[in-house]
């Protein structure tokens, strides 16, 4: 585990984060473990490309914008719910999708939070 540790303290030493490594000195051992691992399985790289990526300008034509259609799942067969589930996955799967933002509870009537 000591090696762990000190190659998570090392990277979070360049990405600036020491206000972690406190945290894990702090931790008890089977949280320190944990920490220690989730920091060596952060593609920090990647983070701070997307972070970065934030700053950006974005070129969006609002002529191109159109509304969304909605469908209510309280209408819909259980051969239809399951065939739009089916859609929905294969789209994540191929990591083709896009993420709307609803106001006003739309995200649960929309069945966004099932249990």
């Amino acid at each position: 585990m000591e090696n762990n540790y000190e190659e998570a303290k090392e990277i979070l030493k360049k990405y600036k984060q020491e206000h972690i490594i406190e945290f894990i000195d702090k931790s008890s051992l089977e949280v320190k473990d944990k920490l220690i691992n989730q920091v060596l399985n952060i593609d920090f790289d990647e983070l701070k490309e997307l972070y970065e990526k934030t700053f950006e300008d974005i070129y969006v034509d609002l002529e191109e914008l159109q509304p969304i259609t909605g469908v209510n799942p309280d209408r819909l067969s259980n051969k239809e719910l399951e065939s739009y589930e089916k859609i929905g996955t294969d789209i994540i799967k191929n990591n083709k999708f896009a993420v709307s933002t609803m106001a006003g509870g739309q995200g649960s009537r929309l069945r966004a939070f099932r249990s």
